[in-house]
């Protein structure tokens, strides 16, 4: 799976709950920590991504999962981020847990169909 460069993964998680929708079983998460290096291009990367999984491969495209951390939409210098994902793990009830290094803030992502 190819990422774009400079937007440091810094944890994983594989979803075995049910919470979710089906289509998240057994698929990755994906915490990226966000660029610091992209000059002169614009900082990216202060996402969730998550990446279906069919046995042991993966089984499709990523796709942004959880967006919105860096708290602006263009990042020129890393310091404008205002958080930046860093830890993931999945809560008894099935829900993600999504923790950061700016503010030290965590996160609980929960499904309620319809």
């Amino acid at each position: 799976m190819a990422f774009p460069g400079h937007w440091a993964p810094n944890d994983l998680v594989f979803y075995t709950d049910d919470q979710f929708p089906e289509k998240y079983r057994n698929g990755a998460f994906i915490a990226f920590h966000g660029s610091w290096n992209r000059a002169p291009l614009e900082q990216q990367g202060y996402m969730v991504a998550f990446v279906p999984f069919e046995g042991a491969k993966p089984s499709g495209d990523w796709e942004r999962f959880a967006d919105g951390f860096a708290g602006q939409e263009k990042i020129s210098s890393p310091g404008e981020a205002r958080h930046r994902p860093a830890g993931l793990a999945v809560g008894h009830d099935g829900s993600l847990y999504v923790s950061e290094t700016v503010q030290g803030r965590v996160w609980k992502i929960t499904y309620r169909g319809n």
